[in-house]
């Protein structure tokens, strides 16, 4: 049955609404008169929507063929990709950065159609963001986090121009000497100079449950956006171990969050099936996958949803949260994702243009291929059905 509650009337109206534009392709011959009755065939390429996972595994199965059956079910759904960058395991000896895994992986989603995400450049409240060798020092510290923050932007500027740059900055800072407001912020700005046309996130956990959280990362979002810091994403995690929280929290939390002006990116989002594989587990989590990923998708000011971990093999805290079994076997949550961002959510349309040439059609935003067929004659041009673009194209076959 169908659910008729205003919350899914909701998610469904502001799909079409936001997700999808008007286009209107027109055909004329060489003279510049229109050709009705040409056949177009409209065919979409790319999502502009990030949906993303991290790929933390990526090389790391004991075959080459189950890393190559990773790589491709991967890239099949996403098309954009979270890469470690954990100061404590990224340089673990000081001064000797492991570039080389990210370097790999950076290489293999840019030519595979894979935007890359470097996560994160700065946590202050755990372990894996303070590498054991830190001196106490606190301007030592901050010197330090200086030049970590330049160098790997600057490195991997050409490659990766997507950054988490300080991630949970408001759950705690072990690096003394410095407000959070300053941290965050100087980071961010560090960044920013290093590479002005990366797109900058400040990433937080608990907004959907922790209302002191929320009510300090609102805070420091607008001190920052007041004082023209400049992140231009917020990024929300949704880790939901204990099951789904309520689409209309989830929602009502989004507004609040977008009253800031900023893209929303959900950067880490689980939902679990369990710890062994169980059918009916895996059912749960598929269900809730798709109810989860309705919600945000039809969100506006959300621009991405990433996924953590693709698979459970080597999966974080050890729970079945992966999208894939151990031996790479998809689960019904893959399936489920499958279906929404490759087919519902995917426009493939064909039709005869009108007595003015024009084909008018509305699909996700997107790039596109388009073939004109009109008296014996094929041309293919390529089209991007952008989010507040004008979206008309003449064709001259």
């Amino acid at each position: 049955m169908a659910d008729t509650s205003d919350t899914a009337k909701r998610v469904q109206r502001d799909t079409e609404k936001y997700r999808k534009g008007d286009a209107v392709i027109r055909v004329m011959d060489k003279n510049g008169r229109p050709i009705p009755g040409a056949t177009v065939k409209v065919e979409q390429l790319t999502h502009d929507f990030l949906f993303g996972c991290n790929i933390y595994t990526f090389g790391h199965y004991p075959t080459p063929e189950a890393n190559e059956k990773y790589n491709q079910e991967f890239k099949h759904i996403f098309n954009y990709a979270t890469l470690p960058f954990y100061w404590r395991s990224f340089e673990g000896k000081q001064g000797k950065p492991n570039y080389l895994f990210t370097e790999t992986v950076a290489k293999w989603c840019n030519e595979n159609g894979v935007l890359p995400k470097g996560h994160p450049l700065v946590w202050a409240c755990h372990e894996a963001g303070i590498p054991e060798w830190l001196p106490k020092d606190d301007a030592e510290v901050k010197r330090l986090m200086e030049a970590r923050v330049r160098d790997i932007v600057s490195h991997y500027k050409g490659s990766i121009g997507v950054w988490d740059v300080v991630n949970e900055s408001v759950h705690g800072n072990r690096f003394a000497g410095m407000s959070v407001y300053d941290m965050t912020s100087q980071a961010v700005k560090w960044a920013s100079e290093t590479n002005p046309d990366a797109l900058l996130i400040v990433n937080e956990f608990g907004m959907f449950g922790d209302k002191k959280a929320k009510d300090a990362s609102l805070k420091l979002l607008r001190q920052m956006k007041d004082a023209g810091v400049p992140y231009d994403v917020i990024g929300l995690q949704s880790h939901m171990h204990g099951g789904l929280f309520p689409i209309p929290t989830i929602l009502s939390v989004l507004d609040e969050y977008a009253k800031l002006g900023k893209p929303l990116h959900l950067t880490e989002t689980t939902l679990i099936s369990g710890k062994e594989t169980d059918p009916a587990d895996e059912k749960k989590q598929a269900k809730q996958i798709e109810q989860f990923y309705r919600a945000c998708f039809s969100h506006p000011a959300v621009k991405a949803i990433t996924w953590w971990d693709f698979s459970d093999f080597g999966a974080w805290q050890g729970v079945a949260a992966g999208l894939v079994r151990k031996d790479l076997t998809p689960k019904p949550a893959y399936l489920i994702l499958d279906r929404l961002i490759k087919k519902e959510w995917h426009t493939n349309l064909e039709g005869k243009t009108a007595s003015d040439g024009s084909y008018s059609f509305r699909g996700y935003h997107g790039k596109y291929r388009v073939t004109i067929e009109a008296s014996g004659v094929s041309k293919t041009i390529d089209m991007h059905l952008s989010e507040g673009g004008s979206n008309h194209v003449e064709v001259r076959p």
